[in-house]
């Protein structure tokens, strides 16, 4: 499975100063730039290809100039390397207010072949969902001016219609005709005016539906999906006409789990063998589960009816909690600028993993076009945090650090005079433009990068302004220059602000540490730009120092400079940090996998290597074609040859060039599974020269092979025939192993006069020193609680048990964390009731709650998990991550959580609401004990169970048969 980043201008100034903040060249054009595939080794770098949009390269004229002139991997600013596979698209999110896409199938297929891309994507319309009454209309923005404007339409229009304004283009391509042909060419609009918006909403849309400028329909929706399909009909047929270089995807759009479902059977009978999801990018995780796994197997029914191989693609989707639907679902690749984008957006923009993130140290430019004294005060107060920060991280010390700043600060002002007097006129200051007297003045005065850096980019500006003014026959009074650097002078006299106190805790024996003397400054600072609430994040950052454990190029070159927020090059650096940091969870949770074969003499008698392995290899193939995760390919000589590529002109097996085309292939993969019959492996790798940090494993049998890889992904993918996600189903006459994860109760088996503990006491002393003292007595977990639920619980564990089922209960005690059902606990009064889910989980981690129900449900392997729990409480162990514990062939059982149960095979939803609390004559905080009671009685009655019979077995009433109502259902 493959990674793509989306190509965003994502560069960085690779000769970047950032001890003074100051670029390598004023000019952009003359610097060095580095992508992320330039900062990585070639085996380390965190992607697996880059996807470049339309929309992207004509950002500017010059961007698409000179990318359509030499191709993207030879365009001297981006510099792909050849060995990354870029994928191209129109950037449809960049024209979803446009009533279509402004680009035509022969014009895109051509700008690919231009672009030299490996993959070109069909073009595709957003879904977007609308639920006004009357629909939507398009307005071309051009024909919209200060005598009417978006503001100015009536309500009763805008209420009744989804509004789209955008600036259409001068000509449509050519198929809009069929579809509008009063927009297709009209040059510049005439302008609206209000008497074109008068009236009801049906007689201003009547009037407006033949205008060049608006396009109005009731089902828009509808539209844009069928629009979509017909785009990948007409691309696919003006493909197979030309010959074109690079793979064509089609992009697939849709509404619901079930539209997108038939799309996708609908593009793969035009013949296409790579399948891309879009309009996805955004949807909430759960969302995109039930679509992922839809498309997935619709895509798994085709390859096994036809015996070929489809390669699927999600677009603009990265969550590491949906990595195992994306494996099993047979995801062949997907793509996000996520994980570079927050980097700069929002909070915990430092990343070292899933779980642990932080917020890296703010620390202000000053305000653009503030005045020269806020200016200079602003860059006063941002150095001395930064000489504290990276004193702190370098284990100096700080009123060390500061003093050495104080004393080149002030000696920066006193040069700086003595260069301006003597230098102001200067020939090489004679220059038009700002820009190249500031990159002079940085060329020929040493102290230019400590001005700006010290005191300001604003205030070295001004200077540059004067001396680009300044001349011996008409020169500038040199007390303007003065003026400005008394000015910084005023400012710097106030400056380092602490240093004395921080002299002094130094020279304590038990004065203030390194962190406290850093957190003083610190604290100051993030108070006065207002960042305040941000403090204890802070704290935790430095208190961990991650960039110390990080071994990625950019923490090792640069340190505490990448967890510090500021600007473009320290941003974006961390941007390609988090990108290395989720590219290290998607490949422990998905590892980089190749399944590989060695090409025969045959190899070059057929058209593309899936002809070669279905004729020559047809059992290997059988048995792989469907296989997830995995990329599939035969090797020779010339190179690794994926299942979809056309074959060699030449085959060659020269040992030593194979072993090396192999150590360069191999070196982006973990594991390697070889189909190797009756050969040695060295010698089928071309001997022992092949030397990569590679698992290669070799096989004799296609069928080994198939197991062997699915069982090393892990045990959700269940070895057989299908291992895409599935309901499982279970025999029951063998007795089955149940757990029960039930919670606390307020009520409470307390002997008269018995001591009950409250939370401040919990929390300030152990469960068994409570115990221990003479005043305390112990109570069984499940003997304390005697709530309704608890109680019937009870009644169910011990009907389970008698039956021969193996059922072990636990409980979520608000007050002593995960207990088994035995465990002697004090009695005590603490409950969720009444926090927020911030508290929940908080004081949930504090008592390790959902790390000990993790290690049960990962330690044991049971066949039915309940959770028996009110909202409170699964917030306290995060439901949602908590059901993927469960394995894809068990069942989980939870209640009121429809959104679990739409996203997993594997998990049931019951519904345990008021109505049918009515229904079952109780009440609703005794339901799910009623639940547990008809399940335990039901239970005998069946010999299969999957997750749909649970609810029916729960909910039964004795007015039905349970088999007939199993059977119904």
């Amino acid at each position: 499975m493959r990674f793509y980043v989306p190509e965003w201008n994502d560069a960085v100034d690779a000769d970047y100063d950032f001890e003074h903040d100051e670029r390598s060249d004023p000019h952009r054009q003359e610097r060095e730039l580095n992508y992320i595939w330039d900062i990585f080794e070639k085996d380390s770098t965190p992607i697996d290809g880059v996807l470049i949009s339309r929309e992207q390269v004509e950002s500017t004229t010059k961007k698409a100039d000179r990318i359509c002139k030499h191709g993207v991997y030879d365009d001297p600013i981006l510099d792909i390397p050849e060995w990354l596979p870029t994928i191209s698209d129109c950037g449809a999110w960049g024209y979803k207010s446009l009533p279509f896409p402004p680009y035509g199938n022969q014009d895109m297929l051509e700008f690919y072949e231009t672009l030299d891309v490996s993959v070109g994507v069909t073009i595709d319309h957003l879904v977007l969902g609308s639920g006004r009454e009357k629909g939507r209309l398009y307005l071309d923005e051009r024909a919209l001016d200060d005598n009417i404007r978006k503001s100015d339409l009536p309500s009763a229009l805008t209420d009744a219609v989804d509004l789209m304004i955008d600036e259409w283009p001068d000509e449509w391509p050519e198929y809009v005709e069929e579809y509008e042909p009063s927009i297709r060419t009209q040059g510049k609009p005439r302008q609206f005016t209000a008497t074109d918006f008068e009236g009801d909403v049906d007689a201003v849309l009547e009037r407006l539906a033949d205008d060049p400028r608006a396009v109005y329909r009731q089902d828009d929706k509808q539209f844009r999906y069928d629009l979509t399909l017909d785009n990948a009909a007409e691309m696919q047929d003006l493909y197979q006409a030309g010959d074109y270089p690079f793979r064509l995807m089609v992009a697939i759009q849709g509404w619901t789990v079930d539209s997108y479902a038939a799309a996708a059977e609908d593009v793969l009978e035009l013949g296409y063998d790579y399948l891309g999801i879009g309009g996805v990018a955004g949807s909430p995780v759960h969302e995109v589960r039930k679509i992922v796994k839809s498309v997935g197997k619709t895509v798994k029914d085709y390859e096994r009816t036809h015996q070929t191989r489809i390669d699927t693609h999600v677009f603009g989707f990265a969550k590491s909690d949906a990595f195992e639907t994306i494996g099993r679902s047979g995801m062949s690749s997907f793509d996000s600028a996520s994980m570079l984008r927050s980097a700069w957006t929002g909070g915990q923009n430092y990343r070292v993993d899933g779980d642990e993130r932080y917020d890296a140290i703010r620390v202000q430019y000053p305000a653009h076009g503030a005045d020269i004294s806020d200016a200079i005060e602003t860059a006063l107060r941002g150095r001395e945090t930064l000489i504290a920060l990276r004193a702190f991280a370098e284990d100096r010390s700080i009123a060390e650090a500061l003093r050495e700043w104080e004393t080149e600060a002030s000696k920066t002002l006193t040069e700086t005079i003595t260069y301006m007097r003597n230098n102001r006129h200067d020939e090489r200051f004679n220059a038009s433009r700002l820009r190249d007297v500031a990159g002079a003045l940085r060329e020929d005065f040493e102290y230019a990068s400590k001005l700006q850096a010290y005191f300001s980019d604003d205030l070295r500006n001004q200077l540059v302004k004067l001396l680009r003014g300044d001349s011996k026959e008409n020169p500038e009074p040199f007390a303007e220059y003065i003026e400005l650097l008394a000015a910084a002078r005023t400012e710097l006299n106030r400056f380092p602000r602490m240093v004395e106190i921080l002299e002094r805790e130094e020279a304590k024996a038990e004065g203030m540490d390194a962190f406290e003397r850093l957190w003083f400054i610190l604290q100051d600072y993030a108070i006065w730009i207002g960042n305040e609430d941000l403090l204890e994040a802070y704290r935790e950052l430095l208190s961990n120092r991650p960039w110390e454990d990080c071994d990625c190029p950019i923490c090792t070159e640069h340190g505490i400079e990448v967890s510090i927020f500021r600007g473009n090059d320290r941003n974006r650096r961390r941007g390609f940090h988090n990108t290395a940091k989720f590219y290290e969870e998607f490949s422990e949770a998905l590892p980089k996998t190749l399944i590989l074969t060695k090409g025969s003499a045959s190899f070059s008698n057929y058209g593309t290597t899936e002809e070669y392995f279905a004729n020559e290899k047809a059992q290997f193939w059988s048995e792989v074609h469907d296989l997830p995760v995995a990329e599939i390919g035969a090797f020779d000589a010339n190179g690794v040859h994926e299942w979809w590529a056309e074959t060699p002109h030449t085959v060659s097996f020269a040992p030593t060039k194979t072993a090396e085309t192999l150590e360069e292939y191999l070196g982006r993969y973990e594991e390697l599974y070889l189909f190797n019959p009756g050969e040695d492996t060295d010698q089928t790798l071309g001997g022992s020269t092949v030397d990569v940090d590679c698992d290669i494993q070799d096989f004799d049998d296609p069928q080994e092979l198939r197991e062997a890889l699915l069982s090393d992904l892990g045990r959700n993918y269940a070895v057989g025939a299908d291992f895409a996600p599935h309901k499982p189903v279970l025999d029951v006459d063998d007795g089955l192993d149940i757990l029960i994860i039930d919670q606390c109760s307020g009520s409470k088996y307390v002997p008269d006069g018995e001591r009950i503990f409250d939370m401040e006491e919990i929390d300030t002393a152990s469960k068994e020193e409570l115990l221990n003292r003479d005043s305390a007595i112990g109570v069984n977990a499940n003997e304390l609680y005697t709530g309704r639920q608890q109680e019937a619980i009870s009644n169910a564990v011990r009907q389970l048990r008698s039956d021969g089922h193996r059922v072990r209960r636990y409980f979520i005690s608000a007050g002593f964390g995960f207990v088994e059902e035995e465990e002697r606990l004090p009695p005590y009064e603490v409950t969720f009731s009444g926090m927020s889910v911030s508290e929940i989980r908080e004081r949930s981690n504090r008592l390790g709650i959902r790390d000990d129900l993790h290690r049960v449900l990962d330690q044991s392997e049971y066949d039915v998990v309940f959770f028996t729990l009110g909202s409170d409480y699964y917030s306290s162990i995060d439901i949602d991550q908590t059901v993927q514990r469960i394995r894809p062939d068990r069942i989980g059982v939870v209640f009121n959580r429809d959104l679990l149960n739409e996203q997993y095979e594997n998990i049931v939803s019951v519904s345990a609401r008021t109505e049918d609390a009515k229904r079952h004559e109780t009440i609703v905080i005794g339901l799910k004990g009623v639940y547990m009671e008809n399940f335990a009685q039901n239970l005998r009655d069946v010999t299969e169970l999957d997750p749909d019979s649970i609810s029916i077995l729960c909910r039964y009433l004795e007015e039905d048969s349970t088999q007939a109502a199993i059977e119904k259902f």
